[in-house]
C-alpha cells in the first residue's frame, strides 16, 4: 500500500504543537528537544493520539531550528525534513523521502524555505528517474531517465486524489449528504449534477462548482453536500508532489419513479481529474 500525504503537511499549523504558551512569539526552549506530534491522513494534527494516522518527531536544534522525522502509519521512517524555524515551517538543507521498504524515493535541496539546487526522484528498485534543478523555488530545468540510465523525454507523472472507497465511495457520500427539498422532488423528480470540487494540495474540499444541473436547487444541494463530507485521503501528485486539483464527477440527485437502475433517462460522466498547479 503506498501513501502519498500532503508534502506540506500545513506545518506552521501542524507544528504549533511545540510552541510554549499562549504568545505568538517564539520562546526559548533548551535544546536539544524533542516532541512527537500525531497527525490524521490529511496531515491535520491530532490533540491526542486517538485516532491517529501516524506520528512524527521533531528534534530541536536550538530554540528556533531543528529535524522532524515523519513516519509511516506502520511506523517506518517515511521522510527527514531540517527547518531552519520549525514553528514556521521554513525547511532548509537536504529532505529525504523513504518508500517502507527503506529506499530512497525523494531528494530534495532547501534553501530558507525554497527548492534550491537538485530534486532527484528514484523509483522502487533506488534508480534516478527525474532530476530537477530549482532557482529559488522554481524549477528551471529537469532531466528524465530509462531504467537503462539513458536519457528519455520527460512526462509528468501524474496520479488522482484518493477518496476513502475509491470513486464509487465518493459519489455515494455525496449522494447521501444531498438534501432535496421535498417539492423539488415532486416538481423535478430526479436528474444528474456534474459538479467540480476542488481539491487542494492537502486533500481536502475546499469549494465545489456546478458544470451542470436539470434545476439550480438540485446544483446548490450537491454544493452543500460537499461541505459536509469528509476530505480526501490523499491529494493530487504530479512528478511526487502534491497539487490542487478540479475533480469533476456526476451526481444522482432525487429518485426516478422506475429506479436508478431501470433509468436511462441521463449519461453519467466519468470522473475527470484537472491539475491546476502543477509546474
Amino acid at each position: 500500500m503506498s501513501f502519498s500525504y500532503p508534502s506540506g503537511l500545513a506545518l506552521a499549523a501542524c507544528l504549533a504543537g511545540i510552541s510554549v504558551g499562549a504568545s505568538a512569539q517564539t520562546v526559548p526552549v533548551a535544546a536539544p528537544r524533542r516532541v512527537t506530534i500525531y497527525l490524521n491522513a490529511a496531515g491535520q494534527q491530532l490533540a491526542t493520539p486517538d485516532g491517529a494516522d501516524h506520528r512524527a518527531d521533531i528534534t530541536m536544534r536550538d530554540s528556533v531550528s531543528g529535524i522532524m522525522r515523519e513516519y509511516f502509519p506502520s511506523g517506518k521512517l517515511w521522510r527527514v525534513i531540517p527547518f531552519a524555524h520549525v514553528q514556521l515551517g521554513i525547511r532548509h538543507g537536504v529532505v529525504m523521502s523513504y518508500d517502507e521498504t527503506g529506499k530512497l524515493r525523494k531528494r530534495e535541496d532547501f534553501l530558507a524555505g525554497r527548492r534550491q539546487g537538485e530534486v532527484q526522484l528514484f523509483d522502487a528498485s533506488g534508480t534516478l528517474t527525474r532530476q530537477m534543478t530549482y532557482d529559488q523555488g522554481k524549477r528551471v530545468a529537469q532531466q528524465c531517465f530509462a531504467p537503462t540510465g539513458q536519457a528519455k523525454a520527460c512526462q509528468e507523472e501524474k496520479l488522482p486524489p484518493v477518496y476513502p472507497g475509491g470513486k464509487a465511495g465518493l459519489v455515494k457520500a455525496l449522494e447521501a449528504a444531498v438534501v432535496l427539498p421535498t417539492e423539488e422532488i415532486a416538481k423535478q423528480g430526479s436528474g444528474i449534477v456534474l459538479v467540480s470540487l476542488v481539491v487542494d494540495a492537502q486533500a481536502n474540499i475546499i469549494g465545489a462548482k456546478v458544470v451542470n444541473a436539470p434545476t439550480a436547487n438540485m446544483g446548490q444541494a450537491v454544493v452543500a453536500a460537499a461541505k459536509q463530507i469528509l476530505p480526501f485521503q490523499a491529494p493530487g501528485m504530479v512528478n511526487q508532489e502534491p497539487v490542487s486539483v478540479l475533480y469533476t464527477l456526476s451526481v444522482k440527485v432525487g429518485r426516478p419513479a422506475n429506479g436508478w437502475n431501470l433509468s436511462n433517462a441521463y449519461t453519467e460522466v466519468t470522473p475527470k481529474v484537472t491539475y491546476l498547479d502543477a509546474e
